[in-house]
C-alpha cells in the first residue's frame, strides 16, 4: 500500500509540525543550595554537582594546599547536604534496633556510633552516624545523597513495625560544617562560653554535646571523616553565613570535596555508592565487625548470615601503586592478562608519598602485599594490596 492509496491527515491547529521538545520547554534542573553558598562562591570556589546540590570543588587550583591546611593548621568544610533526622519516641530504640545491623540500644546519651543500613539482601544501602542525644532521642546522620530515601524508609518499617517513634526530616532546617586540624580544639575554645567544654577530657571522641559556639545554638559531634582531630557542628541554617565566618576569622581554611575526598581516602574510609555497588555487602567490603548477628532480629539478617558463611567472590581492599602513576577511578585490574576488577577510588596523597586507592579484586587477591596490576592508558601498572589505614593506622590524632 502506498502514501497515495492512503491519502493525507486532516490538518489541525497547529497547521505545521511541531516538535515535542519545543512544546516542552527549556530544561530546567533544579539545584539545592546550602545557606553557605554564596560564601563559597565569594571565596572563589570552583562548584560542582554532587547529586542535586551544588558544592565547592576546592577554593584554588592546587587541593593539595587545602589538604595540607587540615594535616597542619585548621580547616573547615560545609557538610550541610547530609542527611539529618530526629528519631524519637519510646519506640525509637526498637526501630534502630531493627533497622541496622549494629547496635544502638546499650549506647549511653551523649555519644555516637557508625552505622550502615542493609536492605532485605543484606546490600549496603547508606550509611552515617547516630547519636544518642536522651533515653528515647536520636541524631541520625545519612550521606547527602540519601536523606529522602532514608526517610522513606525508616517511615516505612516503623508503620509496618507499628513502633511508638516519630522521624522528622531535618536536612534543610540545620546546616553543619567540618572544623578540623590539629588547631580545632583551640579555635573552637574561643568561640564557647567556657573553654573547658571542648577540653579533651570533657569531649571525648565519639562525643555528642550541646554547645553554644559564636552566640548559635549548636549540637557539636566529635567525630573524624577526614582523619584529623574535628568537631562537627549542626546549627540553625540562619545562622549559617555568621558561624562560618566567626570560624574562618579564627583562621580555619575552607576546603571543598577533592580536598575531603584525599583526607578520607588517606584513612581508607568508604564512600557508599563509589566504593559499592547494588551488589556489595558488610563481609566482601571489609566491615565484617560491624553486624551482630547475635541480635533477634534485622533488616537483612537473613542474608548476612549467609553471607558471612560463604566464600566472597571480590572484595574490596586498599592499595599503593608501584609508580607515581594515578589511575582513574573506574580503571580495569588485570591479573594473569585477565579482567579482575576496579578501581573505585584513587589519589595521590602527600602525607602518605604515594598513590593510594580503594579497589575491587578477585578474594585470592586480597591478602596484605598481593600484587595486581591495573590498566592505565593502555599500560599495565603495579599495584599492591595493603591493610588498614594509609595515613595515622593508629588514629592517634583524630583521637588526640
Amino acid at each position: 500500500m502506498y502514501e497515495s492509496d492512503i491519502g493525507t491527515t486532516t490538518a489541525r491547529p497547529p497547521w505545521s509540525p511541531v516538535e515535542l521538545g519545543l512544546l516542552a520547554g527549556r530544561e530546567l534542573t533544579p539545584v539545592r543550595r546550602t545557606s553557605l553558598h554564596w560564601r563559597h562562591e565569594e571565596a572563589g570556589a570552583t562548584m560542582q554537582w554532587a547529586g542535586p546540590w551544588k558544592r565547592p570543588y576546592a577554593y584554588g587550583e592546587r587541593p593539595e594546599d587545602e589538604v595540607r591546611a587540615v594535616h597542619e593548621s585548621l580547616g573547615v568544610i560545609d557538610v550541610s547536604t547530609l542527611g539529618k533526622l530526629f528519631v524519637e519516641g519510646p519506640g525509637a530504640v526498637e526501630l534502630l534496633e531493627r533497622l541496622y545491623p549494629n547496635r544502638f540500644g546499650d549506647m549511653k546519651p551523649g555519644r555516637i556510633r557508625y552505622g550502615v543500613l542493609t536492605s532485605d539482601g543484606g546490600r549496603i544501602m547508606d550509611d552515617g552516624t547516630v547519636a544518642r542525644l536522651a533515653d528515647d532521642l536520636y541524631y541520625v546522620t545519612t550521606t547527602s545523597t540519601g536523606a529522602d530515601a532514608v526517610t522513606a524508609w525508616f517511615e516505612w518499617w516503623n508503620e509496618v513495625w507499628g513502633y511508638e517513634a516519630q522521624i522528622v526530616n531535618v536536612t534543610g532546617a540545620l546546616a553543619a560544617v567540618n572544623l578540623a586540624g590539629p588547631r580545632s580544639r583551640e579555635a573552637l575554645g574561643r568561640l564557647v562560653e567556657d573553654p573547658d567544654d571542648v577540653s579533651a577530657d570533657d569531649f571525648r571522641y565519639l562525643d555528642a554535646k550541646d554547645l553554644v559556639v559564636a552566640g548559635v545554638p549548636t549540637l557539636a559531634l566529635r567525630i573524624g571523616f577526614v582523619g584529623e582531630l574535628g568537631y562537627e557542628l549542626h546549627f540553625p541554617s540562619p545562622a549559617g553565613e555568621h558561624l562560618w565566618d566567626a570560624l574562618v576569622a579564627e583562621g580555619a581554611r575552607p576546603f571543598g570535596l577533592e580536598p575531603q575526598r584525599v583526607l578520607r581516602l588517606e584513612k581508607g574510609h568508604v564512600i557508599v555508592g563509589q566504593d559499592t555497588d547494588s551488589e556489595s555487602n558488610l563481609y566482601s567490603s571489609g566491615m565484617h565487625w560491624l553486624p551482630k548477628l547475635d541480635k533477634d532480629d534485622f533488616v537483612g539478617k537473613f542474608a548476612l548470615e549467609h553471607f558471612a558463611q560463604r566464600d566472597d567472590k571480590e572484595r574490596l581492599v586498599a592499595f599503593t601503586m608501584e609508580e607515581d602513576v594515578l589511575p582513574p577511578e573506574g580503571a580495569q585490574v588485570v591479573v594473569e592478562g585477565y579482567p579482575a576488577g576496579r578501581v573505585t577510588s584513587a589519589r595521590r596523597s602527600e602525607a602518605v608519598g604515594k598513590v593510594i586507592g580503594l579497589a575491587w579484586v578477585l578474594a585470592d587477591r586480597s591478602e596484605p602485599g598481593t600484587r595486581f596490576e591495573i590498566r592505565v592508558d593502555r599500560l599495565l601498572r603495579g599495584a599492591r594490596v595493603t591493610t588498614g589505614a594509609f595515613f595515622d593506622p593508629a588514629g592517634e590524632r583524630m583521637r588526640s
